[in-house]
């Protein structure tokens, strides 16, 4: 226990830091109310004046600072009703433009409709038009604003807390075209500019790697390569962090370094060392300007000032300490960020390689420095990715079984070839050499295309891509604690000791994390998707997801919101995915399901032409086994329960996808019935009325149109409760009152998800 009483001696800021970042996180969490928060402040205020306590008053100083600052983040994002759920006409600065294959992402400043001002940004996309937009234009346009709201599921990401702290008032989207009324283009903008296009003329994969080291834009990575980078938990290398701003400052310095003493008069009148750490520190500050300055780099430009100043008071001073001090000053420049991942993903990381790197030996002879830097590259990717896990764990919920493989090999591939080579054509492109770097870009491409092969590979190795559950959150404080209590043993000389729990704690929370929970009571969740149908039929022997939307090349969609929402539930596979026809807020998400779940049996398919030939059916084939249902089909599940395929009938064609829905009719052990029938429409309803019987719960067809639930059809299913999958306020006016009507007039109970997750529980 030495340690532990000498920590607070030998590093003072530990007690009054965690004191304050204790208290800023009380006032972010949104657990407390606000007069609770004021008799806390109060106690603690109290308190210091009778003890005199430091940390105490750290302690009051984070809650009021949290308190305060998170009021002024409110009121900047506060918008009157005049703003929303109306088109309106606005005149606005593009702040970012983000660009995918679908949409355009405008991030706008300046917001102004007639003699209103908006205080926050607004986050405005533009599907399926193409607009030559570029940031620092003032635009005119239509948009319908929005408040930003969560989907509201056991799991979800808590969108509207990401917006408080982006300081994003509202949501919209374009109506009509986009005039351009001004061009004010900045010299950083300008840039940044040249940049891209000298990035313009490579493959989309290393253009988009590229962009991302270079200008903070992601938005370019094919999806395939961005799922191998999480997978092997190498994503921190296409974010501008510590990592890239450090590796920037190396190289500044040691080019400085060289440069000056290749002089003797030099070496004798001018501080070298000196001089060499600065220029460091400024390349990776003109690195992250011109990368826009996104807040992680702003947080990595703090933590490296913050090593550079651990490094000239090396003697006088603990770096930990000055770690600490960093991260006080980065939470009182921006209090929202102390519920940052990064932040803690950087932190955390740094703070044990500043431990470790204390110890570390030296040498003058040339083969071992270089042993000992390879051997330390593999110490610094596996004391990283253990101090990581806990956090990767909670918030990503997945393993990355490969990290330490694919960091110990893209590290070294990142520092020493891909990261020179783009600054060295960053430089170029600035320089107005294009045709040059072009060429150097293109070098670097070379590594970033050897890089992704390797990442791939490592994809095909046994749990290459490995999900867990996230219904355990103590699981993770558990895994922290004991690989924290490891650190310690190690730190006094106990290393058999250290190692026997690590690896002991590595293999329990494996297997813990990797054993699905047995589900011993039937149940339907279906979910809040937006205007898109999904759910999850969970039976004590198998589990039948029901539909995926998404759009074409998104990352977070329906896929990713059902696969997150099976891991909140305890599942970590499908045994069937029915999709019931062949449109994309039925079966968009399905690329993303495939790619957020650890095992797929099969699919469950109508058997017609149009699922044959749908290219999102098509591409997963190849990977999953498709069951395809027809008309007449009768079958048992595992458990006993019976499956009855209502329609469509082989090869069936019609004019409208609608017309080709799987509908399913599902009796439990339990004798209760449950019909799900995709956007079947009217005439179907009249097709399959004399297999009808009435049912205990099903999906309201085609989302609640008037197109279907005809009066004759909801009479024959009389079901006791219907749920309608709409999105919140949707366009449509999805269910129509008279459909819900129908259904009330039976006596029917009427849920909609656009008020949330449905969770029926069958007994």
């Amino acid at each position: 226990m030495g340690i532990l009483f000498t920590l607070p001696k030998h590093i003072p800021l530990l007690l009054p830091c965690l004191a304050w970042v204790f208290g800023l996180v009380l006032t972010r969490l949104d657990v407390f109310s606000f007069y609770q928060l004021a008799g806390f402040c109060v106690l603690l205020f109290v308190l210091w004046f009778k003890w005199r306590k430091s940390f105490v008053l750290l302690l009051f100083c984070g809650l009021f600072y949290g308190g305060f600052s998170l009021v002024l983040d409110q009121q900047r994002v506060a918008v009157d009703t005049s703003w929303l759920d109306k088109k309106i006409n606005i005149t606005a600065k593009i702040e970012q433009l983000t660009q995918t294959q679908t949409y355009y992402r405008l991030r706008l400043s300046h917001v102004q409709s007639e003699d209103k001002i908006l205080s926050g940004f607004a986050d405005v996309y533009l599907y399926g038009k193409q607009q030559h937009l570029k940031p620092d234009m003032w635009i005119q346009t239509h948009v319908k604003f929005h408040l930003p709201r969560n989907l509201l599921n056991p799991a979800y990401f808590d969108y509207q807390h990401y917006t408080l702290t982006q300081h994003i008032a509202v949501i919209g989207s374009v109506s009509g075209d986009i005039q351009v009324l001004a061009n004010d283009m900045s010299w950083l903008e300008s840039g940044r500019e040249k940049i891209r296009m000298a990035l313009a003329h490579l493959e989309r994969q290393q253009q988009g790697v590229l962009s991302a080291l270079l200008l903070a834009d992601r938005s370019h990575i094919p999806l395939h390569i961005d799922d191998a980078f999480a997978a092997s938990g190498a994503t921190h290398l296409l974010a501008i962090s510590g990592l890239h701003m450090g590796m920037v400052a190396a190289w500044g310095f040691l080019f400085t370094w060289w440069l000056m003493t290749r002089r003797e008069n030099w070496i004798v009148r001018f501080p070298v060392r000196a001089v060499a750490l600065s220029m460091g520190v400024l390349l990776a500050m003109a690195y992250a300007t011109l990368a826009g300055w996104p807040i992680p780099a702003q947080r990595a430009s703090l933590m490296l000032l913050a090593g550079v100043v651990a490094w000239w008071l090396r003697a006088q001073q603990v770096p930990l300490n000055t770690m600490l001090a960093a991260l006080f000053l980065i939470t009182l420049i921006d209090p929202a960020s102390i519920l940052s991942v990064s932040l803690w993903l950087s932190f955390s990381a740094t703070v044990v390689l500043l431990l470790w790197m204390k110890t570390q030996p030296q040498a003058d002879h040339w083969g071992r420095r270089i042993w000992l830097w390879f051997k330390a590259m593999f110490v610094v990717s596996l004391l990283a990715s253990l101090a990581t896990l806990p956090l990767i764990g909670f918030v990503f919920e997945r393993i990355p079984t490969w990290g330490l493989l694919a960091n110990a090999v893209l590290v070294p591939l990142y520092a020493f070839w891909i990261l020179p080579l783009a600054l060295l054509g960053e430089a170029l492109a600035l320089l107005h050499l294009e045709p040059w770097a072009v060429d150097v870009f293109n070098l670097a491409g070379l590594g970033i295309h050897w890089g992704s092969v390797f990442l791939l590979w490592l994809q095909t190795l046994p749990a290459g891509n490995l999900w867990v559950r996230s219904d355990m959150p103590w699981l993770f404080v558990l895994l922290a604690i004991l690989l924290l209590s490891a650190g310690i043993l190690w730190a006094k000389d106990n290393k058999k000791s250290a190692i026997v729990i690590v690896l002991s704690s590595l293999g329990l929370y494996a297997a813990v994390a990797l054993h699905e929970k047995q589900t011993r009571q039937p149940a339907l969740f279906v979910w809040d998707v937006g205007q898109g149908a999904s759910g999850l039929l969970s039976l004590p022997n198998f589990h039948i997801l029901l539909d995926v939307p998404g759009k074409h090349g998104s990352k977070f969609n329906g896929g990713t919101i059902a696969s997150a929402n099976a891991r909140k539930l305890g599942l970590l596979h499908l045994d069937a995915v029915v999709l019931s026809h062949a449109q994309s807020d039925h079966a968009g998400g399905l690329s993303r399901l495939l790619a957020t779940t650890n095992h797929i049996n099969e699919l469950w398919l109508a058997d017609v032409p149009k699922n044959h030939n749908y290219p999102a059916f098509k591409q997963v084939m190849q990977k999953v086994h498709v069951l395809w249902l027809k008309r007449g089909d009768v079958f048992q599940l595992k458990g006993g329960e019976n499956v009855q395929v209502l329609w469509p009938p082989k090869d069936y064609q019609a004019n409208n996808n609608n017309q080709t829905s799987l509908v399913l009719l599902i009796t439990l052990t339990t004798g209760q019935k449950l019909l799900f029938a995709g956007d079947m429409e009217a005439a179907v309803e009249q097709q399959i009325l004399a297999d009808l019987p009435a049912v205990d719960v099903m999906l309201m067809p085609h989302h609640g149109s008037k197109t279907s639930s005809t009066d004759t059809f909801v009479a024959k299913v009389r079901p006791k409760l219907v749920i309608a999958q709409t999105g919140y306020q949707n366009f449509y006016g999805f269910p129509k009152a008279e459909v819900v009507q129908r259904y009330a007039d039976v006596g029917s109970q009427i849920l909609n998800t656009a008020n949330g997750a449905v969770m029926i529980y069958f007994n």
